[in-house]
């Protein structure tokens, strides 16, 4: 089943890649994960103490063994079986929507695509992707009318999601700053950096935030960090992300960072966590990008890698990582990086698994890790 998620030619790059492993991987793929983890925001609060804030919500937070910080639920489901075929009417949602249902979200009007004739509010209805996959069952809050007239407000109540991670963002413990969500993997890159409150340290595609206010917590608020985006509107969300945090040393500039050098800084640590073609994100209900979207990528991807190393002094650290699973952006990016002066270093952090042909870089798999699919590097300027 989960074939019909990956256009033909990604599925033979994966054989090709990973052998066997690609079955598994790819089935892991369309599934969210396993364990869903947020960080414990220390600014504000102990990991401790996070954990009695949640268990008095109602939730059952499970301690990280890898992170001081991390905090992990469990995944419940799946909830029906692949063939599942209720005979009840059908509401279609967008590819977002339906992703975001497929995991116990709400279905809001806006993720309406369609809906069948003759729904009135109260209905019990099956919500599927434009796919025809099942993604949920709920019960009607509007009319079909509405739903695809609506421009807000929740057109079913999902009562039966396919899996269920915690809704997180309605909690008092959010609202107050205790805590981000952000995956196993992402939460290593800061730690692998090692930053020091002495050092300048560039964060180069920063909004949402999560790594930045990551840094900024490892640092315990002090020193300074200059974070870059190139979109203004993900810089405001990102500015507000950290006003909930409690985040203070963090510099905001509004700029498309292959543009870096421009501003004539040399900075002692930099983190890259390149755009890409986010291949190991889950779940992903289905795929469209193929090998070539991977190579046209990782040439796009030089363009920040060479705008980082003009921006390092010698001797200054750079972690690149992605959330992508291709050679390319991945392993063959860091060889290109090797050639222009860049030396490879041990992380101090390493719970995945080494690279492909490389074994200092640490990559993660869903099927193995059950993480999202994912990449780092740490690499020193020596010439």
């Amino acid at each position: 089943m989960y074939k019909e998620a990956f256009p033909e030619e990604l599925q033979r790059y994966y054989y090709k890649l990973f052998g066997n492993e690609a079955e598994s991987l790819m089935e892991k793929l369309r599934e969210p994960v396993e364990k869903y983890y947020i960080r414990t925001n220390t600014l504000k609060i102990s990991r401790d103490k996070l954990i009695q804030e949640l268990q008095k919500e109602g939730l059952k937070p499970k301690r990280s063994p890898y992170l001081e910080e991390g905090i992990y639920f469990e995944r419940k489901g799946p909830n029906f079986p692949d063939d599942y075929n209720p005979k009840l009417p059908t509401v279609v949602a967008n590819k977002f929507a339906s992703e975001s249902v497929y995991q116990g979200a709400q279905l809001y009007a806006p993720g309406v695509l369609k809906a069948d004739k003759n729904i009135r509010e109260g209905d019990k209805v099956q919500i599927r992707d434009p796919k025809g996959l099942l993604v949920g069952i709920g019960v009607a809050k509007m009319n079909s009318k509405e739903m695809i007239l609506a421009t807000r407000g929740i057109a079913v109540e999902v009562t039966l999601p396919k899996f269920k991670l915690p809704s997180l963002s309605e909690l008092k413990s959010y609202e107050k700053g205790y805590f981000y969500a952000q995956s196993l993997p992402s939460m290593i890159v800061p730690h692998v950096l090692e930053p020091k409150e002495e050092e300048l340290i560039i964060d180069m595609a920063a909004a949402p935030g999560g790594k930045t206010s990551h840094i900024a917590q490892l640092l315990e608020n002090r020193g300074e960090i200059l974070a870059l985006d190139k979109s203004k509107n993900r810089l405001s969300k990102m500015k507000l992300e950290l006003e909930r945090l409690g985040v203070k040393n963090v510099k905001l500039i509004h700029m498309d960072s292959r543009n870096l050098p421009d501003l004539g800084i040399q900075a002692d640590k930099i983190l890259l966590d390149v755009p890409c073609t986010a291949l190991g994100v889950r779940p992903k209900l289905w795929e469209t990008k193929t090998p070539k979207d991977i190579e046209a990528t990782a040439r796009y991807q030089r363009h920040f890698i060479n705008a980082a190393i003009k921006s390092l002094r010698r001797g200054g650290v750079l972690i690149y990582s992605t959330c992508t699973l291709s050679y390319e952006e991945n392993e063959e990016n860091v060889k290109y990086m090797l050639k222009k002066g860049l030396k490879l270093e041990e992380q101090k952090i390493f719970i995945g698994s080494p690279g492909i042909g490389i074994k200092e870089v640490q990559r993660f798999y869903p099927h193995k890790h059950k993480t999202q699919g994912f990449f780092i590097a740490r690499l020193r300027k020596v010439n």
